[in-house]
């Protein structure tokens, strides 16, 4: 039975017998930070809000919309790392406290001096600007309320915010810092919509039946009252939201339960969850409803290929109805102040059930928690265990090309998420020049989004990993990137504090590589392609230079401009 497929993942979650506590208990310190800024606590987003392909791991404090407030230390501790995270954080700042917990600032605009310069020599070791510089613990230690940095809106940032977070020192986690810093909250979270699935089937193989709300005064219910059903098996997702009191944004909720004539049976916490698990938010939402445009429903029961450590179940945690009776069904969902609101509702099967496909024995399924593989004359497909959160029947095609140097596969459809990379392996279906054997990238489409891969070579098949289904092919690219200086000239001067600008492309669009190195040695140039600047330092000192540039894109096509000046 298809049942049995469902059961394969429950080493990952907790199991816990009726009446025992659902989730574990949060004993963080609330008196130990003080709130980091200097302005009344406002949020504009909250732990645990859903983002694409990621949970929101931090609060986002609100600063007033403008940049450079001083941001304190919430606690006695050291500034153990920093980083430059051009696609993410920004300009971050990490400070561990001696009670096993790092707290953690992003968009920075900028540190204090000493730790600037600490900062520049660790890039320099590294020859990255980019990255992580740590620090030993007796490096930069810190009182509570001394200044740590001014906020900004560096990195991938809309507006000027503080992204701040609590983690675990020990494993990484991070933590609700509304758990830390408690908040004036007496307003429970909105639950605006319900959809029910039959969990006899993957998930990826339905419509979910999706319906609104509506809200009494004793909580919400569904229209009518009942929903009936005609599978032994089903679960729920949930449209919900949660505010602050006196803030009116909508955030994320903290926790949602579902009960079966007051038994609990599954639900989740949105709590301890770190970076190597945050993308897992694509098995934890009905994936394919939001790619179309739609809402964030939330799985109250997990998925099969789902391992967050979110989720209480109870056995396989799916509602079963082994026969026509009434249940009666309540969901409660709270925010991190315990604020809670329920929905209620009957649930019966029908006398009819809904005949399940015997997916274990179709070759053409792709399964979750297995190494899954496709073949089929030029192309492959190979996943690892952990690339599929559900079951689905894998459909391929393919589509000629007068310009590519293989078929345009069609791999399955991007309304698929995918966790792990996938391996796809291609062999062209013409002659590849032997001048151009090197120079192959692999191209994907996907929902009007194109991506290039430097393809390797292995034993006849060109191959590259991907984390996402479309349309894939081969292309030959032997055409160099170019590189534009200004802000100095050939033969030119500079003087302190000049900026030098390269500015690079190329006609696939993708930069591998971008090097700068003065008189051979590593020059730290900041910006993320196209546009790379370095402003003049003491790593130039007075006297004649040669600065060299090396560009290399995906294909491996290089270009080396070298200019020699002065520095005044």
């Amino acid at each position: 039975m298809v049942k049995q497929f469902f059961i394969l993942s429950l080493s990952f979650f907790i199991f816990l017998s009726a009446g025992a506590q659902l989730f574990p208990d949060q004993n963080y310190p609330t008196n130990y930070f003080r709130y980091p800024l200097a302005i009344p606590l406002k949020l504009n987003a909250n732990f645990g809000e859903m983002r694409p392909n990621h949970f929101h791991m931090g609060l986002d404090l609100f600063t007033l919309r403008r940049e450079n407030l001083p941001v304190y230390a919430p606690a006695d501790g050291w500034i153990s790392k920093v980083k430059v995270d051009p696609n993410g954080f920004g300009n971050a700042i990490y400070v561990s406290h001696p009670n096993g917990y790092t707290t953690l600032y992003c968009h920075m605009n900028t540190f204090p001096s000493k730790v600037l310069q600490a900062m520049k020599e660790g890039q320099y070791a590294k020859q990255s600007w980019k990255g992580d510089v740590e620090f030993d613990k007796d490096e930069f230690p810190v009182k509570k309320n001394e200044l740590l940095a001014y906020s900004g809106n560096t990195g991938a940032s809309a507006g000027p915010h503080v992204h701040y977070e609590i983690r675990r020192t020990d494993d990484d986690a991070c933590l609700n810092a509304l758990l830390f810093h408690r908040v004036h909250d007496v307003t429970p979270p909105d639950i605006t919509k319900l959809a029910v699935y039959d969990r006899t089937k993957s998930t990826y193989e339905q419509t979910p039946r999706t319906m609104m709300l509506t809200r009494a005064a004793g909580g919400y219910s569904v229209a009518g009252g009942t929903i009936t059903v005609s599978s032994e098996a089903v679960s729920f997702a949930i449209v919900a939201t949660d505010r602050i009191t006196g803030v009116p944004n909508a955030n994320g909720i903290f926790e949602a339960v579902v009960y079966v004539d007051e038994e609990p049976v599954s639900g989740f916490q949105i709590d301890g969850i770190d970076y190597l698990q945050t993308r897992y938010l694509n098995a934890h939402i009905d994936y394919r409803i939001k790619t179309n445009g739609g809402s964030y429903y939330q799985h109250l029961s997990p998925l099969p290929g789902d391992r967050l450590p979110i989720y209480f179940k109870q056995d396989d945690g799916l509602i079963h109805l082994n026969d026509t009776a009434t249940r009666q069904v309540k969901i409660v969902v709270k925010d991190a102040n315990n604020n809670a609101s329920t929905l209620r509702f009957k649930l019966k099967r029908t006398a009819a059930i809904s005949p399940a496909a015997n997916i274990q024995k179709d070759s053409r399924y792709m399964l979750p928690n297995q190494i899954n593989i496709f073949e089929q004359g030029d192309v492959q497909m190979v996943s690892s265990e952990k690339s599929f959160y559900d079951a689905f029947r894998f459909v391929y095609n393919y589509k000629t090309s007068a310009t590519a140097y293989s078929n345009i596969h069609v791999m399955h459809t991007p309304l698929i998420p995918v966790h792990d990379s996938m391996m796809f392996r291609i062999k062209p279906n013409k002659e590849i020049p032997a001048s151009a054997h090197n120079r192959v990238v692999m191209i994907r489409n996907a929902r009007g989004k194109t991506v290039v891969e430097r393809a390797a070579f292995v034993k006849g098949w060109y191959e590259a990993k991907s984390r996402e289904f479309g349309e894939f092919w081969l292309e030959v690219d032997e055409v160099p990137p170019t590189v534009a200086i200004t802000g100095v000239a050939d033969g030119g001067t500079v003087g302190n504090g000049s900026t030098i600008t390269c500015t690079v492309a190329d006609n696939k669009k993708t930069i591998y590589s971008f090097r700068a190195e003065l008189d051979g040695e590593w020059l730290m140039f900041s910006g993320l392609g196209p546009v790379y600047r370095y402003r003049v330092d003491e790593h130039c000192p007075v006297g004649e230079h040669e600065l060299k540039i090396r560009v290399e894109d995906e294909a491996g096509n290089v270009t080396e401009r070298v200019i020699r000046f002065t520095r005044k």
